[in-house]
């Protein structure tokens, strides 16, 4: 593992660095279920291929903000234990730090009265 970054030099992170990070909040996950995660948050939105989620993890062990782990065999195959990926300290504080980011940009947002000021053909629904 590497020497994590400070999460301020890392801001602002790509969308779906965010969102493995958010993945990985609550409990370890291997790849697959990393995925699947971020899948089903997003509703679909942000569907990651296999090779972005794997250079995404890798970057982010190297980095300090998630560490590998071993989880359980995979007990349907009888195979062997599948790599998983807890999140570290330095990977929460990152994590909560993009997160105060957007949540001053959509603060921002909301202050500029952007959607009221769109026109409907434009931006959608009146009344935003």
């Amino acid at each position: 593992m590497g020497a994590p970054r400070s999460p301020e030099s890392q801001l602002p992170l790509a969308p779906h660095l965010f969102q493995v990070l958010l993945s990985l909040l609550e409990k370890d996950l291997h790849g697959y279920a990393i995925l699947k995660d971020i899948s089903r948050r997003t509703g679909g939105e942000m569907a990651l291929g296999t090779s972005t989620l794997y250079a995404t993890l890798q970057r982010l062990v190297r980095d300090g903000f998630l560490e590998e782990t071993s989880g359980p065999g995979d007990e349907k195959t009888q195979g062997p234990p599948r790599k998983c990926f807890r999140i570290t300290d330095a990977g929460r504080d990152l994590a909560r730090e993009e997160g105060l980011r957007i949540q001053r940009l959509a603060r921002e947002v909301e202050e500029s009265g952007l959607f009221e000021k769109l026109s409907p053909a434009i931006g959608g629904e009146e009344g935003r």
